[in-house]
């Protein structure tokens, strides 16, 4: 429990050094807008998680470096527009959620430790 939250704080102090609004200008970021939904395949050993959040590029980096985390995908969640891009969303207009599907082994990490890494 004591390596998970000096993890947690590790993250977080990553986190708050390393998202800033640069995200929202970068073209290579810009691009993802275009994408087309990804599927990422599991084995019988492994779960999925969603969390939402105002940045999910930085959420996203945070849960890549989680032991027991197999992939990280980022998306939207929720809202009411056909296929939002990065640009809308970011109005508040399309109601979207800027959201990261976790794929984890549940043998390595628990659903509740993904949830105090967020909360985090």
């Amino acid at each position: 429990m004591q390596s998970i939250k000096l993890s947690i704080l590790t993250l977080t102090a990553i986190l708050a050094f390393s998202c800033k609004n640069e995200a929202q200008t970068n073209p290579e970021q810009d691009a993802i807008k275009n994408a087309q939904p990804v599927e990422v395949k599991m084995t019988k050993h492994e779960a999925r998680a969603y969390f939402a959040s105002g940045c999910f590029w930085c959420v996203e980096s945070i849960y890549e470096s989680v032991k027991g985390v197999k992939e990280v995908v980022s998306g939207y969640s929720g809202g009411h527009t056909k296929n939002p891009t990065y640009k809308a969303s970011n109005t508040g207009r399309t109601g979207h959620a800027e959201s990261v599907e976790v794929i984890y082994d549940p043998t390595k990490i628990t659903f509740d430790s993904l949830v105090d890494v967020y909360f985090g």
